[in-house]
């Protein structure tokens, strides 16, 4: 069976079918009717040239009907989409693990696509994705709380306690208390726990009272059943005399304005124990630009220096 080639597929076509033509679409592969179901892709890709299921879908169909060629098309404008789908990817796998690299060429090297993607290790972890099914109330992404993850992962290797400043609803909280379960590494918890401080406008995007809808006690509530978690509501560092003579191997600052995380630096920075770590959940964002500020200030004059992840965070390892 020779399948359009891909100027037909994409070309103009008329109006979009019902809602439901998709399931259409499918059903038709599925029932092996593929001169079907390729008039009704037609229709959905001119409606809307950048519906990746649709993309998706027709990639998968040249796959069966060995058009490597043509899927690949369609798997490369899924990923320019969205880097991180993976049916695109895996059709490109695929057409590269079956003996048909030059399918896949003319945007870049043959499925160098296993280079170029990084694999989402954080949904074939399963510890952490069970730790991750029992956090619904993080605003942290499942990237950024990996990376926690794994930084709390090797703290528990070196002597030194663990800190959170900007625990919020308690999410990634709960994430570092999992994590240590079990090795009796002290969790040091600050926030307010009702929404953030006065903040510098020359400096900060944030407004006094953001993050308000959050309260000691449901965070405990959230924490319920974790070890070795402490709590100190109020503004930090006003809250830390019970920590003072600490050290620490992990220290998460999530605090988003530029006085914050500058009070963070200076606290911290002096009781991190040698190969500790400091993460900043904010570094890299643009709603967080005094949080960058203050990093960069700090560690200016310091022999460590801020190192800078894809994820938007940023840590620095004392020396």
């Amino acid at each position: 069976m020779e399948l359009y080639s891909p100027s037909e597929i994409l070309a103009d076509s008329p109006a979009a079918p019902p809602a439901d033509s998709l399931a259409a679409a499918l059903a038709c592969v599925s029932a092996g009717r593929y001169d079907e179901a390729v008039p009704i892709y037609r229709r959905l890709l001119a409606a809307d040239p950048n519906n990746i299921d649709v993309l998706v879908g027709l990639g998968e169909l040249c796959l069966l009907v060995h058009d490597d060629a043509t899927a690949a098309i369609f798997f490369r404008r899924v990923i320019t989409l969205d880097h991180s789908n993976m049916p695109a990817s895996r059709g490109l796998a695929r057409i590269a693990s079956e003996g048909n690299p030059g399918a896949i060429q003319g945007g870049g090297p043959p499925l160098q696509v296993r280079v170029i993607r990084p694999m989402p290790l954080w949904d074939t972890d399963e510890r952490f994705v069970g730790i991750m099914r029992e956090i619904t109330y993080s605003l942290v992404d499942r990237t950024r709380c990996y990376m926690l993850y794994q930084f709390a992962l090797e703290a528990l290797q070196s002597e030194g306690e663990m800190a959170e400043i900007g625990v919020y609803r308690g999410g990634t909280a709960r994430l570092l208390a999992k994590a240590c379960e079990g090795s009796g590494k002290k969790i040091h918890l600050f926030d307010t726990f009702e929404g953030m401080p006065s903040t510098d406008p020359s400096k900060d995007a944030h407004r006094q009272g953001d993050f308000s809808d959050t309260s000691l006690a449901s965070v405990q509530k959230n924490l319920a059943g974790c070890e070795n978690v402490f709590f100190y509501p109020g503004y930090f560092p006003a809250t830390s005399p019970p920590i003072e003579e600490s050290v620490f191997s992990l220290a998460h600052i999530d605090v988003d304005i530029y006085r914050s995380v500058l009070d963070c630096c200076r606290f911290f920075y002096p009781r991190m124990m040698p190969g500790g770590k400091m993460v900043f959940d904010d570094y890299g964002y643009e709603t967080c630009p005094g949080a960058k500020l203050a990093v960069d200030e700090f560690f200016r004059d310091t022999p460590e220096r801020p190192f800078y992840l894809p994820s938007g965070q940023c840590f620095v390892t004392k020396r």
